[in-house]
């Protein structure tokens, strides 16, 4: 897992990762476990803090188990190592791919389902963060939509969007359905429907 001092200082570790420039990616075996133990188990808490939750606190990513105990002996999976290079083989290509090309998901919150509860954190402007990252995307190079050039585009709007189509009438008619439901919402907004979120009746359902 490496130092953790890092952890404890985040100027050290913002400088660090600046400087090379590359993913921190964690990937080891199993130090306290068989591996029989792990696959039926998989990785037990002791085991996850110290090889992957602290360095997350370091910035490291995309976590890799590569073996475990054979006997008193470490041993690696001959298919988690391939599993490794093959990750590695994606990360490589997608730094050569062109930002505008590039594939970006963000998750947001939405627990309980069903409830209102998307976008939602507490102390926290989810809508105002979504719309600040997508910004910044835009300014970087990324391609998302019209969003950057729409003036009535903002999160508040995105998050209302999502919360529809996380509704489980609409998750039950599946895909093909969900544009229609967001449409059915921007249009009962722009009727002044008050059940609806008032940032759907902007042109575009905002």
């Amino acid at each position: 897992a490496g130092s953790m001092e890092a952890g404890r200082n985040v100027a050290v570790a913002e400088q660090l990762l600046r400087d090379m420039n590359l993913p921190y990616i964690v990937a080891s075996p199993l130090l306290l476990q068989s591996i029989p133990q792990w696959k039926k188990n998989g990785v037990l808490g002791l085991q996850s803090v110290v090889l992957y939750s602290l360095p997350e606190l370091d910035g490291a990513i995309d976590t890799v188990v590569l073996g475990g105990l054979v006997g008193d002996k470490i041993a690696l999976v001959n298919e988690r190592v391939r599993k490794l290079t093959h990750r590695l083989k994606g990360w490589i290509n997608l730094r050569a791919t062109p930002k505008a090309d590039r594939k970006v998901a963000i998750m947001l919150y939405g627990f309980p389902p069903n409830v209102g509860a998307v976008g939602t954190a507490a102390l926290l402007d989810v809508p105002r963060s979504l719309e600040n990252i997508l910004r910044r995307l835009h300014e970087e190079g990324y391609n998302v939509g019209d969003f950057a050039n729409d003036p009535d585009a903002c999160g508040e709007s995105l998050i209302a969007a999502l919360s529809v189509l996380s509704e489980e009438p609409v998750i039950a008619k599946g895909s093909g359905s969900m544009q229609n439901a967001v449409d059915a919402k921007i249009e009962r907004a722009k009727q002044g429907d008050k059940t609806t979120a008032e940032t759907l009746s902007k042109p575009g359902g905002g």
